[in-house]
């Protein structure tokens, strides 16, 4: 393993880090000080550049989970058990941080549901379903998640969405769920399904307010985009 004293400043992250800050170091850097150690064909900063480089960016790395991680040259399972943990401590903190702003937040657009989970969602590589009670300052109440599935579907029942907002005694709901294609464009078994969403919520007293795909940096809303439905 070569020397820190024979590494360039440029190879050096963990001074840069303690010297400069975590945001003086670019995504390579960062990466590697959680490789810790490179391989037989160079430094952690070498692997980690390689690494960003076969995923196509730093985003891209993150979707790939620990099984896709350990397939990259370089890498190995423990290593991709260290970079799957930090993109998951990441992500958590974002969680948390969320969480508590909508709990003092207000869902008054399309754009406000958007950021409420468009990190928790974007980086996911199934696809999840949340159904969002809301009181009547369109305030989140209630948090539901509804459904998990595959790359391409999950199977939501009208039940699982409004026996939790009906015990909370929400409102009104919000639905949001994520493409792991990347692509927000609601696909028809979307539209139906918040049709018969709108409709049974119609029918107990709690519309919906939204429908809302979340996809790689982008969204859709079913609301904007007239297709919700209802009366």
């Amino acid at each position: 393993m070569a020397s820190t004293l024979l590494l360039t400043e440029g190879d050096r992250p963990r001074e840069r880090l303690r010297d400069l800050g975590a945001r003086s170091l670019g995504d390579a850097e960062l990466v590697a000080l959680v490789l810790g150690t490179g391989n037989g064909g160079g430094s952690a900063c070498d692997v980690a550049r390689d690494l960003l480089a076969a995923a196509g960016g730093l985003a891209r790395l993150a979707r790939l989970g620990p099984h896709g991680l350990a397939d990259l040259p370089g890498v190995g399972e423990a290593k991709a058990a260290r970079i799957a943990a930090a993109f998951e401590l990441g992500l958590r903190v974002v969680e948390k941080t969320g969480r508590d702003g909508r709990s003092r937040g207000r869902f008054g657009c399309s754009a406000d549901i958007y950021q409420a989970y468009r990190v928790r969602l974007a980086l996911m590589q199934q696809e999840v379903f949340f159904a969002v009670g809301l009181n009547n300052k369109n305030e989140p109440i209630r948090e539901a998640l509804v459904a998990k599935g595959s790359l391409t579907e999950c199977r939501v029942e009208p039940r699982e969405v409004f026996c939790p907002m009906i015990a909370e005694a929400a409102a009104r709901l919000a639905l949001v769920h994520n493409h792991p294609s990347g692509d927000p464009r609601p696909s028809s078994h979307d539209v139906a399904l918040t049709r018969r969403l709108v409709e049974v919520g119609e029918l107990v007293g709690i519309p919906v307010l939204d429908h809302v795909v979340i996809g790689h940096g982008s969204y859709a809303s079913l609301r904007d985009l007239g297709l919700l439905g209802g009366k």
